[in-house]
């Protein structure tokens, strides 16, 4: 009996001290937990907790790997900052633009593919620097491009902000308009190829009939008697050539009292018949302008030229002749006289534009000019002819192998003209003694064509001979006594004359 209550003592005293044991670890595991718990947070208003540290970015969303804020063309996107921001600009707003929605966002807007940076600044001041790119939307241009012109193969292509084009189009109005599809999008760098033949050669003709007829007829006279003289000059005919004085064709005879010769020693070119001479002591002489002419001028010419789709061509057959110009703005005896030459000649200047479907554009300038020594001008005894000009500026578009009449003229003019002194021209015999009357008659025919072909470079086979390359030349019997200079010839040219080339001159052909 007392051993089994000795024993349930020590049990009830175990399990009193284990019970404070556990009070004691709890106590102590709650006191080191106070020690460990951290200060009260701070709250949102304390300026100082709010500052940023150095590498805090305001822009936290929306950017790509590289940092960087990229948008497609005409796309917009709105972006959050982390803290509210003072300020933002962009360095190419030509790219893109930024508009603020609140202190806190801002909506960014692409107009056109290239980079640029923006810059944000906080409510302490302090900036952050953003790399923007914007692209060009290929998927969209290159589903344009197969709608717009299933025939081609354009392909699409960014580099540093600028879209480069590369392939093959048919002709040139496809690549312009390809570029122009693109140049919303950015800088464009066009580097289509054109396929088909891009030569072009341009067939000019002119063809110019003008005739004329004159018919004039006028009388003049003069009379020297002593001391007195008199005389008609209707249709300026008369000339001092005829008055007596030296170096006339009267002789030695001195001159009138009070006359005083001309220093023109020359006749009227318009005068046809003169004469004059003495009867007693009176010198009479006479002019007289009849004259009927007919004039024929038939000019036709044909250049040809050829030039690549889009570059411009000239062609030149003429000369050129001198223009005395006055230099310096002093006195005459310091003034100067230097010599410029004026080109005339067939000119043929244009500009093709292959289409595409054997459409050529076509911007022509041919010109044909001669030298007019009718209206002649005498200058410090320079003889400086005038220009007789058929130009013609346009553009046409037709086929390959069409003719267009670029421009025509009919001119038919009548000029008449009737000089007479009153009443003395009007007498029924002796009338035409005092009146000139003279009558022109004029037309004119002129037709310039064109005719573009496009064309190809010929193989070694296909060369036509050259003008006078198949010639035949003629032997000495026939050049001195047949008068037989040459002619044309089927066969290669080959001379049957004796007259052999030896020295530095020339050579001998072999076999001679």
């Amino acid at each position: 009996m007392l051993c089994t209550q000795t024993t349930g003592g020590r049990a009830r005293t175990a399990a009193r001290w284990a019970a404070v044991l556990s009070v004691v670890i709890a106590v102590a595991m709650a006191t080191s937990a106070g020690a460990q718990r951290p200060a009260p947070a701070t709250r949102p208003d304390n300026k100082a907790a709010a500052e940023p540290t150095a590498g805090e970015r305001l822009i936290a969303e929306g950017l790509d790997t590289a940092g960087r804020i990229t948008l497609l063309v005409n796309r917009s996107r709105v972006i959050n900052t982390v803290r509210p921001y003072k300020g933002l600009s962009v360095a190419q707003p030509d790219i893109a633009d930024v508009n603020v929605v609140s202190e806190s966002s801002f909506l960014v807007t692409a107009k056109k593919g290239g980079n640029t940076q923006l810059v944000i600044w906080d409510q302490t001041g302090r900036s952050q620097a953003y790399e923007l790119v914007v692209e060009v939307d290929l998927t969209s241009l290159e589903t344009q491009y197969r709608t717009v012109f299933p025939s081609a193969k354009v392909q699409v292509m960014v580099t540093d902000g600028m879209v480069v084009l590369r392939g093959r189009v048919p002709n040139l109005e496809v690549a312009q308009q390809a570029e122009a599809l693109a140049a919303p999008h950015g800088r464009v760098l066009n580097l289509l190829e054109i396929a088909g033949g891009q030569q072009v050669m341009l067939q000019v003709r002119f063809a110019e009939v003008s005739r004329s007829a004159v018919s004039a007829l006028g009388i003049s006279g003069a009379f020297v008697a002593g001391s007195s003289f008199g005389g008609t000059n209707i249709g300026g005919l008369n000339s001092n050539a005829l008055l007596p004085g030296e170096g006339s064709v009267l002789g030695d005879t001195p001159a009138p009292q009070g006359l005083t010769l001309g220093a023109d020693q020359t006749v009227n070119p318009n005068v046809t018949i003169y004469g004059g001479g003495q009867v007693g002591s009176v010198f009479v002489e006479a002019f007289l302008s009849a004259l009927r002419q007919n004039n024929l001028m038939r000019i036709l010419s044909e250049p040809n030229l050829i030039a690549t789709s889009g570059q411009e061509a000239s062609f030149l057959a003429g000369g050129e002749f001198p223009i005395p110009v006055v230099q310096g703005a002093g006195t005459v005896g310091n003034a100067s006289i230097s010599v410029e030459f004026k080109e005339f000649g067939v000119r043929l200047t244009f500009v093709p534009i292959v289409l595409g479907d054997g459409r050529i554009r076509l911007k022509a300038a041919p010109e044909v000019s001669d030298l007019d020594y009718s209206t002649a001008v005498r200058f410090g005894g320079f003889v400086v002819p005038g220009l007789n000009t058929r130009r013609v500026e346009t553009t046409v578009e037709l086929q390959d192998g069409q003719t267009f009449a670029l421009a025509g003229l009919l001119n038919s003019s009548v000029t008449a003209s009737k000089e007479a002194v009153p009443l003395l021209g009007d007498l029924p015999v002796l009338g035409p003694l005092f009146r000139s009357v003279r009558y022109q008659r004029k037309e004119t025919e002129l037709v310039v064509l064109v005719t573009p072909r496009l064309v190809a470079p010929m193989n070694p086979g296909q060369v036509p001979p050259l003008p006078g390359e198949h010639w035949r030349h003629p032997t000495e019997n026939e050049l001195f006594f047949k008068q037989d200079l040459g002619s044309p010839s089927t066969q290669p040219s080959e001379s049957r004359s004796n007259v052999l080339f030896y020295g530095p001159a020339g050579f001998q052909p072999a076999g001679r």
